[in-house]
């Protein structure tokens, strides 16, 4: 039980309780609606308010700070055209299966602080979010506001993770408070697990395979289950690849053989044995059918497992066996349960040495790859990863929002540490700007309520097209404010390139065959990102070389570790395909 004399209205209560639950950051926008609520902040002042220039990049910073810290991240906008808002980031949290609580302040018709009736007004408020979400309220009244906090903080950590979204009227925040009393609840969370004859299935159909292989998506989300995959792998003697939303398996791992597109389905090659680790298949994608498929997923609908899935998610024809579960706890107990006797270890010896020799060869074409385009000076996707890469330091976080070039990208880094790397699966451009302080946030938590400037950086790569396209002032001006060391790195080549593809297959072909770039330019003007960060008095770097980009690199990251933000724009070719 908790209860505070000093507690004047409902609003300080939620603060207060949201204080008590752990939560140190509210992530948001300013909004008449929420002024209680934001008095309240004040008030308790151990509960630090981030505010952003515009909801979408408010819960988008909650988005980054819920995957970088495991936890459920906290965002406030402002009533329905708030709401409006933000709802692309919201799908793509959802997607992302990020753990959060977005409160949305509400009016209720005659009962606004300023006796305006119908000041944003709507009955309404859910609908628009419901798709997104895993559960939704309108918060009515006093007595039900320790019931509607519990449960929405319980629900956004149940597997599989997500939103929780409440509304809070206006008039109810006002209210004064009566003395109730508040409990903070302990949460438990059960693993799910299959019964012991299936695991018994699963585990012959490894030993009988000849040619098994783990493809994984989402899984990595989990950082504590990064270690069990990598177990499980090498027991086994099982190949992998992952589409890299998350870091799910180390790619300088011998049993690693690179990464699957985001779109298709993934290449078997000679597989007898695919097992999905929270890998969807898009809808009308088809694997062989001699291959035997095991999918092991934490969300029966399987909307949230595969690239920009909407409403519909993943297929799921071509399984043998849907298993519903825990990935990690699963896996756990499938190692533990299987009886691997000679002349499986001869097996599993085969397949790890088949496998290792081809993992070579892919990461000496990766190391000849950089090496050709830092020989020749050229900026590619491939010599920008290397450099990135050359300047890692252990505990910092990329956060790659680039699209056409995420896969040349990725497969120059070697990032070991789980929790080191989030996406965007959602296809919605905008997100990563606003997730990359929020895991800055989460990353560097207690130095940064303790005013130790002495931070792990957070790396943001993302295009000019999804920079314009999604609030990426906001980011700036917050990023500024608050003193978080983010550095942004903006490839910019003029253009949607990631679009171009779908011209070159229209029916006619017209514009590919006038190579008529229009629908895709961003260029005449090139905006100038460098520039806007100046606007910011954020430090800002022009880079059109290799050499410029590696010095560049390097100052931003030194000032990120005392909390100085910076942009590096690189000055790419205009996009010709």
């Amino acid at each position: 039980m908790h209860q505070n004399s000093d507690i004047k209205t409902l609003a300080e209560l939620l603060v207060h309780s949201l204080k008590l639950y752990g939560h140190n950051f509210i992530f948001g926008t300013t909004g008449a609606g929420e002024a209680e609520i934001q008095d309240a902040i004040s008030k308790e002042g151990d509960i630090k308010w981030i505010q952003a220039l515009h909801e979408f990049t408010a819960v988008s910073s909650a988005e980054g700070y819920s995957l970088a810290k495991n936890k459920t991240g906290i965002a406030l906008v402002d009533r329905i055209v708030g709401t409006q808002n933000s709802i692309g980031a919201l799908y793509s949290a959802y997607i992302n299966m990020a753990p959060m609580l977005v409160f949305s302040s509400r009016d209720i018709a005659g009962t606004h602080l300023l006796k305006d009736p119908t000041a944003h007004y709507s009955s309404k408020h859910l609908q628009i979010v419901e798709p997104w979400v895993k559960w939704s309220n309108n918060s009515q009244t006093e007595k039900m506001l320790e019931e509607d906090l519990s449960k929405a903080l319980f629900i956004t950590q149940l597997e599989p993770k997500g939103i929780s979204f409440i509304t809070l009227r206006h008039d109810l925040m006002q209210r004064r408070y009566n003395g109730i009393k508040i409990r903070i609840k302990n949460f438990y969370y059960n693993y799910r697990v299959p019964d012991e004859k299936t695991i018994g299935i699963i585990s012959n159909k490894i030993l009988e395979a000849q040619h098994p292989e783990i493809f994984i998506s989402h899984a990595g989300r989990n950082p504590e289950y990064v270690e069990t995959m990598v177990k499980f792998a090498e027991m086994f003697g099982i190949k992998v690849r992952e589409r890299r939303y998350f870091m799910s398996f180390p790619l300088r791992h011998p049993l690693h053989l690179g990464f699957s597109p985001r779109m298709k389905p993934p290449e078997l090659g000679n597989d007898d044995l695919a097992l999905l680790f929270e890998f969807g298949i898009l809808p009308g994608n088809k694997l062989n059918e001699n291959v035997d498929v095991i999918d092991f997923s934490t969300d029966f609908v399987r909307r949230r497992d595969i690239y920009s899935g909407g409403d519909y998610g993943s297929s799921n024809l071509f399984n043998s066996m849907d298993i519903i579960c825990d990935l990690g706890p699963t896996l756990e107990v499938i190692m533990k349960h299987a009886k691997i006797q000679g002349s499986d270890m001869n097996l599993i010896k085969e397949r790890r040495a088949r496998i290792e020799d081809k993992h070579n060869k892919l990461m000496e074409e990766i190391k000849e790859s950089a090496n050709n385009d830092i020989k020749s000076g050229r900026i590619t996707a491939s010599s920008i990863g290397h450099i990135i890469n050359s300047n890692w330091e252990n505990g910092m976080t990329f956060i790659n929002g680039s699209i056409s070039l995420n896969t040349k990208i990725n497969l120059q880094m070697d990032l070991p540490e789980p929790g080191s790397y989030f996406s965007n699966p959602s296809g919605h451009l905008g997100s990563p700007v606003g997730m990359a302080y929020g895991a800055f946030l989460a990353k560097n938590e207690e130095n940064y309520l303790n005013g130790i400037r002495n931070y792990k950086p957070v790396i943001c790569i993302t295009g000019d097209g999804d920079a314009i396209f999604g609030n990426f002032t906001s980011a700036l001006w917050s990023v500024k404010h608050y003193n978080l060391g983010v550095v942004y790195i903006i490839l910019n080549n003029g253009s949607w390139a990631v679009e171009w593809p779908y011209f070159e297959n229209t029916i006619e072909r017209i514009v590919a065959e006038k190579h008529d770039h229009q629908f895709i330019d961003l260029d005449s003007p090139r905006i100038s990102y460098s520039k806007m960060a100046e606007a910011f008095s954020i430090s800002s770097y022009d880079v059109r070389t290799l050499e410029e980009f590696d010095s560049a690199l390097k100052n931003a990251i030194n000032g990120a570790r005392r909390g100085e933000p910076a942009v590096i724009d690189i000055i790419m070719d205009k996009f010709n395909p």
